[in-house]
């Protein structure tokens, strides 16, 4: 149920900034002008009914003046531009490039162009990163968005390596903050300004996510990771979503779309290239306690993505198996390797190889027993995914 947050500013006669109570503004809403030049920088969430609380800069008197706007109880809702998001230049803030990889999309690549040239940060710089796409995307994306800067890939890098490119580009150039992002995904307007404030205020952030958003279900998929088991070989992720829109510490982020900063680039925090896809998430978060930095996930930045990967595909299916094996070989002790090879060569794999045969999924079954087998042996980087 929509309701009306009333911001009175009484008596301002010196640029500045003041902080007021505010009720139930809408999350989406976070910042823009409001009225008499004063600008919304900031407002901190609350749960319905109670007060958050707003910064307002200002340049110009401001006495006695009543500025109104609409609020609504905090949900995670299909992001939408702020009516009042302006770009302004403004080379003082953090430099950020922000990179989609694309690989055959057309569509939704440009859906997902669309919505990050919406952004209100002022300072970031937009690009298509294509990964070699065996068709005609990139030219008809160039048709459809014919300012946009793309790159195109000598050959396919794979998830991992197409993103490590962009990021090796915005270290080179010297960018603040990295941010990389799926081709099928849509944000608010204000996703990289949350992102870069969030990732401002932690001086051992690393990288900073989002809560991932079924774009089909509208369900959360997942806000945070809590852990990696090495005994099992799998991640535990959660949707829990706090209600006063905090930053989350987590183990890892989604990697729909993800903000890396310039100290985890400088620290060597790169995407694994030997992972090829699949996994990168849980090894990031290894990558980040070695480097003595952090991970978090902004709740108030939703990212809308429009998944589509088939249950039991059996490129997939090859490459979760054999990516499992590698991490517990590189992050696990002795006694991970043995107990998580003992569950999964005595009891995991036949019994999946017997279910999904019997089930008439033959594909998806010898693909997982040839990811297990190129785990053990390390045939890492795309190994046979490409021909299954």
């Amino acid at each position: 149920m929509l309701r009306a947050a009333i911001l009175t500013a009484r008596n301002w006669s010196q640029a500045g900034t003041v902080s007021c109570p505010v009720t139930d503004l809408d999350p989406i809403a976070t910042r823009g002008p409001l009225a008499n030049g004063a600008i919304l920088e900031h407002w901190s969430s609350a749960p319905a009914g109670e007060a958050g609380s707003c910064v307002i800069s200002h340049s110009t008197n401001v006495v006695g003046s009543t500025m109104s706007l609409t609020s609504a109880t905090p949900t995670v809702s299909r992001p939408r531009q702020h009516p009042r998001a302006v770009k302004v230049a403004d080379a003082t803030a953090p430099r950020v490039l922000v990179s989609v990889l694309n690989y055959r999309g057309v569509a939704d690549s440009v859906i997902a162009i669309k919505s990050l040239q919406q952004q209100d940060y002022p300072n970031f710089r937009l690009q298509l990163l294509d990964n070699a796409s065996p068709t005609d995307c990139v030219e008809q994306i160039r048709a459809r968005v014919p300012e946009l800067d793309i790159r195109v890939a000598d050959h396919n890098l794979g998830y991992c390596g197409g993103n490590n490119a962009a990021l090796r580009q915005g270290l080179a150039e010297g960018f603040d903050y990295v941010i990389v992002c799926n081709h099928d995904i849509e944000v608010a307007s204000n996703a990289i300004s949350q992102l870069v404030e969030t990732a401002e205020a932690r001086p051992d952030a690393g990288i900073v996510g989002a809560v991932e958003l079924c774009h089909f279900t509208e369900a959360v998929t997942t806000s945070h990771g809590t852990g990696f088991s090495l005994w099992s070989g799998r991640p535990a992720w959660s949707n829990h979503l706090p209600a006063d829109g905090r930053a989350l510490s987590a183990s890892a982020v989604q990697g729909a779309l993800v903000l890396f900063t310039r100290r985890a680039l400088e620290a060597g925090v790169f995407m694994n290239e030997d992972l090829f896809m699949y996994y990168d998430e849980a090894d990031l978060g290894f990558q980040l306690a070695d480097a003595g930095l952090r991970a978090y996930v902004d709740t108030r930045v939703v990212v809308r993505h429009k998944n589509r990967e088939k249950f039991y595909n059996a490129r997939a299916g090859y490459l979760h198996q054999r990516n499992r094996v590698y991490l517990v070989h590189r992050y696990g002790k002795w006694y991970h390797r043995v107990a998580f090879h003992l569950g999964v060569a005595l009891i995991e794999l036949p019994a999946k190889v017997v279910v999904r045969t019997m089930q008439g999924r033959t594909q998806f079954a010898r693909a997982c027993v040839l990811g297990y087998l190129d785990g053990l042996t390390g045939r890492m980087g795309p190994g046979r995914a490409t021909a299954l």
